[in-house]
């Protein structure tokens, strides 16, 4: 039961692997004709690569040895022979160049195709995807294992119609030079196969190793990158060193078990090679004793087998990039083939039109394991600024991303103007339901590029229009080049406050209907907290305006105050209401200020 399980299993990985091979030519389909017209070159290039030892044989047989011709009929021959071979020699190097520029071309458009197609992919992914896939993982499909595939189809498909042709055609070369002589050095060749078939049983366990440990590397290096002011902050250099060499421990012995499997492929063909040439010096000396065979014949056969022998030499290289290619096109077909974010109804509505939003008896989990929301029933309307606070990990943040559709509720409705969030073009929502996050984003480019998100066709009068109603405009002018001051790494040089008025005039000029600011004001200083609270004071007249807290000195104005707590909605109503219930509000604001100053 057992082995015929494994032969299940193993049966199971050879079609998987078939069909990885499969769906990567099939982004070689649209460049066939290349492909066709490569192959063809490559045909020429095998004819031309088999004729230089039978011009050089034909030169020793027919003139260097001859008895019966003069010196000068000699030299005219062995001549003609010379030219002969320097054309040869110059078809080889011009249909080699040709060969490279059709497959280099082929490997480059097929690996620009699967880059665009993987990045286009990736954009459509649910949020949920990013929080279970590190940046760094994400980025080795896109960039090197991409590259993999592009080596494949530059380096291998043509290179290995090559050598099935050359090899094919060097034994008939030697079978027709002498069939005795070949004879004699057959049993070599099954020795090659078993080789080649050991070699590729121990290097497919290597190099899926390795590509495993350098995916591990890169997302940690991202990571930690990312994380490096924490690293530093609470001295844990050391911890993430020791964290990093056991890491990369891992990849150095992965590294080296496929060195060992190099190590002895290559010594071992080098060695069936000199094997072979000892026995072909050995026959063929013997054959040439006994006048069965000439030495331009013997000279044709060890230049023959020197052919043979450089492409099975190259094979752990060529095998070595099948593997990392059939390795990398399973990690690219794998994020190919994750599911998109659900777009809600692409037909259905598009508009926002007051901005009424309703949470009935809603649920939801990340992880199918524990509850974040739990039985919130919730309502947010225009002209009204709602606060909601409570303790880390209490929900919060999770309100916001099911508000602009990021993830799904499991249970219940959420409603904005009084429609399914589902029956909406999620797209088109997204547009007018704005989130300024504690941590803005802003991307390489200028100021202007980011606020108008790089539409030039919106004007500049707007945009400055936009920062004035948020009152940024001033702000922004201060910098040297005011809105065409260039960002660097995701906004260096530009304060969290500046980020997050950036965000905001964003959002205005884009005609969000829905403001929702999460820990937006929690790290910024006094006189820009004012500014966007006033902003969205402003805001909230006319839309629908919510704040996420933590800091419970920010929301003390706000018209009503949501408490969640344990993914639960615990009370609601104004600041002083919510006080005097001395309730969970009552909690979370004594520990944040002194009980004295509560009385």
């Amino acid at each position: 039961m057992k082995n015929t399980k494994l032969i299940n299993e193993e049966s199971n990985i050879k079609k998987h692997k078939k069909s990885v091979f499969f769906r990567l030519l099939k982004y070689a389909i649209p460049y066939t004709h290349l492909m066709a017209l490569g192959i063809l070159i490559v045909l020429v290039l095998t004819y031309l690569s088999l004729m230089p030892p039978q011009i050089v044989r034909t030169a020793i047989n027919k003139y260097i040895l001859s008895e019966d011709l003069s010196t000068a009929e000699k030299l005219t021959g062995i001549s003609q022979q010379a030219i002969w071979f320097l054309l040869v020699s110059g078809g080889i190097f011009l249909f080699e160049y040709l060969s490279i520029l059709v497959t280099t071309y082929i490997g480059g458009r097929v690996v620009y195709d699967v880059r665009r197609q993987l990045y286009d992919h990736v954009l459509k992914l649910p949020m949920s995807f990013f929080d279970r896939h590190p940046s760094g993982q994400i980025t080795t499909r896109i960039t090197s294992d991409t590259q993999n595939v592009q080596e494949f189809f530059t380096s291998v498909i043509t290179s290995i119609v090559n050598d099935v042709f050359l090899l094919v055609g060097v034994i008939l070369m030697m079978w027709n030079i002498s069939s005795r002589l070949f004879l004699d050095i057959i049993y070599i060749f099954p020795i090659i196969v078993v080789a080649m078939a050991a070699f590729r049983y121990f290097d497919i366990k290597a190099y899926r190793a390795v590509r495993t440990g350098i995916a591990k590397i890169n997302a940690y290096i991202a990571e930690n990158l990312a994380g490096m002011p924490v690293i530093k902050l609470f001295n844990a250099e050391d911890y993430k060193k020791k964290e990093f060499d056991a890491i990369n421990r891992e990849l150095y012995k992965a590294r080296m078990n496929q060195l060992y499997v190099f190590g002895i492929f290559r010594p071992l063909i080098s060695f069936l090679y000199y094997l072979t040439l000892s026995l072909i010096i050995w026959f063929g000396s013997k054959y040439i004793l006994g006048r069965a065979l000439n030495f331009g014949d013997l000279y044709a056969f060890v230049s023959y087998i020197d052919t043979f022998m450089r492409p099975i030499e190259d094979l752990s290289e060529k095998y070595d990039i099948i593997q990392n290619t059939i390795a990398s096109g399973e990690k690219i077909f794998a994020l190919l083939d994750e599911p998109q974010e659900e777009q809600g109804n692409e037909d259905g509505k598009r508009d926002v039109t007051n901005g009424v939003i309703e949470f009935k008896d809603v649920w939801f989990t990340y992880d199918n394991k524990r509850w974040i929301l739990q039985n919130v029933n919730l309502h947010f309307r225009p002209g009204e600024l709602v606060a909601i606070v409570g303790e880390t990990g209490a929900g919060k943040t999770t309100i916001m991303n099911l508000i602009n559709g990021m993830y799904r509720a499991q249970k219940g409705k959420i409603l904005i103007d009084g429609v399914p969030i589902n029956e909406y073009n999620i797209h088109q929502l997204r547009k007018q339901v704005s989130a300024v996050p504690q941590d803005v984003v802003l991307f390489s480019g200028t100021l202007l590029d980011n606020i108008r998100l790089f539409h030039d066709e919106i004007p500049e009068d707007k945009v400055y229009k936009a920062l004035e109603k948020v009152e940024a405009l001033e702000i922004i002018q201060r910098l040297p080049k005011g809105i065409y001051t260039e960002i660097v790494e995701r906004g260096k040089g530009i304060s969290a406050g500046e980020r997050q008025l950036i965000a905001l005039a964003r959002s205005i000029l884009f005609g969000a209907k829905v403001f929702i600011l999460d820990e937006a004001t929690s790290n910024i200083d006094v006189e820009t907290e004012r500014r966007i609270q006033k902003a969205v004071r402003e805001l909230s007249k006319d839309n629908t305006a919510i704040m996420i807290a933590h800091r419970l000195s920010t929301v003390v104005n706000a018209d009503r105050i949501v408490v969640v707590a344990d993914g639960r909605i615990a009370e609601e109503g104004k600041h002083l209401e919510l006080l005097k219930r001395k309730g969970a509000y009552y909690k979370l604001y004594e520990i944040q200020f002194a009980k004295e100053e509560i009385a």
